[in-house]
């Protein structure tokens, strides 16, 4: 065997080894996420069972109660409260399961993210988003969505409110977008233990996946930027 012929082989070693090193770092991304879906699916069902159908069989009850008790229904602004409740409880349900705005403007559709989130979990969140935005297809805007809600629930979760976040889409050459995420953190104890996070690791390689973009972060004093970066496809 050659001297050459020796290079060629570490070289095919090298990159098997790095491929099946990269398969198995995607594969438990993957498998991370299609875990977190399902558990914010189970989530939703719970909700559903705790709220919407407790209500809706108090509802049938108190019909049921009024015809064999006459005398005991309720007033008529007590029912309006209750259809309203229930208006409002499935209203909340359809804007989890398909995000509004997404089908023609990804802008419009994170601010109603955002402002979601801050009206149950008092994240302290800046947003910049330009008003007009390139012809996305929904697919991959629900892909970016979902990105972005699981990273907020991923500071969430981890009950981190003293941090600020400050979120700009960004239209970039050659059909490139970006989605700029910077974190500033209140001292290096959270910012070590927040950037280190798993999850953040599987997110990243997720989105990379998904949408065969790329995410990178810097990081500056306290703060650090997430960028995810994706090629809109064209409408066909």
């Amino acid at each position: 065997m050659t001297f050459q012929d020796i290079v060629l082989s570490l070289l095919y070693f090298s990159s098997a080894i790095w491929l099946v090193a990269s398969y198995l770092k995607t594969q438990k991304a993957l498998q991370w996420w299609s875990c977190s879906q399902s558990i914010k699916l189970a989530n939703e069902a719970k909700q559903i069972r705790g709220s919407l159908l407790q209500e809706s069989c108090c509802m049938r009850r108190s019909i049921e109660r009024s015809i064999t008790e006459p005398g005991t229904a309720k007033s008529s602004q007590e029912w309006i409260q209750t259809v309203e409740l229930l208006h409002h409880s499935l209203a909340h349900l359809g804007d989890r399961l398909a995000p509004p705005h997404v089908e023609y403007s990804l802008p419009l559709a994170i601010e109603f993210l955002i402002e979601s989130w801050q009206a149950k979990a008092q994240l302290n969140i800046k947003i910049q988003l330009p008003k007009v935005w390139r012809d996305e297809l929904p697919d991959r805007s629900i892909i970016i969505l979902q990105i972005l809600d699981e990273l907020l629930r991923m500071f969430s979760v981890k009950n981190l409110t003293k941090f600020s976040l400050e979120i700009s889409l960004i239209p970039l050459q050659y059909e490139l977008n970006e989605l700029a995420i910077a974190i500033s953190y209140p001292d290096v104890q959270t910012l070590l233990l927040c950037s280190n996070l798993k999850e953040l690791k599987y997110l990243k390689q997720t989105f990379s996946f998904l949408t065969s973009g790329q995410c990178f972060c810097r990081r500056k004093n306290l703060t650090e930027t997430l960028y995810f970066r994706w090629r809109s496809p064209k409408r066909s």
